[in-house]
């Protein structure tokens, strides 16, 4: 249900970070797939969902962060320009025009829970919460914010985009994380 392709680049990424890269309304397909032409590792999270054609149904993919995907790269000044100038490239998320890394916890838990959970899909940022870490189960690992409604859920934040992914968990299965 994602998109990820690990093509060998010119540079080790044993010291790369992964970089959240905004990009054109409804071009994130576009623009992974010519980051990966450039052998970038580009990740594009999506989940699937049904289509809302009044003619018809059927299930589509759908990016989880519309407008966003994700490249990991050593983030030279030449690199930089290079992703920037891809087509469709708005910017690369960060502040006062420096490029903000993702953390890989974050992205390996992205990963773990479209792999894992049949009903994952989008769901509001949250603000409050305690972070907690899955400890047994096909979650095992994955490091979220505990959201209480009707049943207990762990909430994969990822803080950059004000966007979230969630899945529904037992209580006995996580515990509190410390960082």
């Amino acid at each position: 249900m994602s998109s990820s392709t690990e093509k060998p680049s010119g540079d080790s990424l044993s010291g790369a970070d992964w970089y959240a890269i905004h990009t054109n309304s409804r071009h994130e397909r576009k623009v992974a797939k010519d980051l990966e032409r450039q052998a970038y590792q580009a990740y594009l999270p999506e989940y699937r969902t049904w289509s809302r054609r009044t003619d018809r149904r059927k299930q589509i993919l759908k990016p989880l962060f519309p407008g966003y995907l994700f490249v990991r790269t050593e983030m030279t000044a030449a690199r930089r320009l290079a992703i920037l100038q891809t087509t469709s490239v708005v910017r690369i998320v960060g502040v006062n025009n420096r490029p903000l890394p993702v953390r890989d916890h974050e992205i390996e838990s992205i990963k773990i829970l479209l792999q894992s959970s049949v009903d994952s899909g989008p769901h509001p940022a949250i603000s409050t919460g305690q972070l907690v870490q899955v400890m047994e189960g096909p979650l095992r690992g994955v490091i979220g914010v505990v959201e209480h409604k009707k049943k207990q859920k762990i909430i994969v934040n990822v803080e950059l985009l004000g966007r979230a992914v969630e899945a529904s968990l037992d209580t006995a299965a996580v515990v509190p994380y410390l960082d």
